[in-house]
């Protein structure tokens, strides 16, 4: 039996999807800190670096260009995937001078485990395999091309993959090749993804800040 056009793009799409909560309840901001007693979890972010405001995020994923036909149902897809809990990024200011810039950044992104209750998975593992077979993206050349051995950390086991993307808006003069480090765990009765944005093409690279973050994350 086929799914239906919804529950693939949630499957292939895991690392986009994303439950609505509302980020300003139950957290706390200090400084580089980031609890969020709701969700159970706290990290510190790169120092300089700063949090989008989730009502902005809108602005930045209109103009972003989606792959072929995806493209075409834009308000669909991101209706679909929903919105991220918190977005940390280098060029978080609204300045002049960040206009047209690619900026180095931070999504995390949360859905309940009944979302996928659906599709049949034994567990988190196997559900993360169905969706790295099925790596169709709506992002542009999207591929995998390094997946790293499960560990664990907070008493919880943390998959990792990297990945690589064709970055395309209509700020920038020409698309930009990305790479994205995925980091998914469960915790409670969600399933959680932080990805990680980097762009080595044109020097905006953050493997230092993606590492001391991962190492901040804690569970609680």
């Amino acid at each position: 039996m086929g799914i239906g056009r919804r529950e693939f793009t949630k499957l292939i799409g895991l690392a986009l999807t994303g439950a609505i909560i509302d980020p300003l309840q139950a957290v706390v901001t200090h400084n580089e800190y980031y609890i969020n007693k709701k969700l159970g979890i706290m990290f510190t972010i790169p120092k300089s670096w700063g949090f989008v405001k989730i009502k902005d995020f809108g602005k930045i994923k209109d103009k972003q260009i989606l792959d072929g036909f995806y493209e075409s149902i834009k308000n669909e897809v991101y209706e679909d995937l929903g919105s991220p809990i918190c977005i940390v990024t280098k060029y978080y200011e609204d300045l002049p001078e960040h206009d047209g810039l690619f900026s180095p950044s931070i999504i995390l992104k949360i859905t309940p485990k009944s979302e996928f209750d659906s599709h049949g998975h034994k567990n988190f593992e196997e559900l993360i395999h169905m969706s790295r077979k099925n790596d169709n993206s709506v992002l542009k050349d999207y591929k995998i091309v390094n997946i790293y051995v499960p560990y664990t950390l907070n008493n919880c086991q943390f998959f990792e993959d990297d990945s690589e993307y064709l970055f395309e808006h209509k700020e920038l003069k020409k698309p930009i090749k990305v790479k994205q480090k995925s980091i998914k765990f469960e915790h409670q009765n969600f399933y959680y993804q932080f990805s990680c944005h980097q762009s080595l093409e044109i020097n905006e690279k953050a493997d230092i800040e993606f590492e001391a973050f991962k190492k901040s994350i804690k569970l609680i």
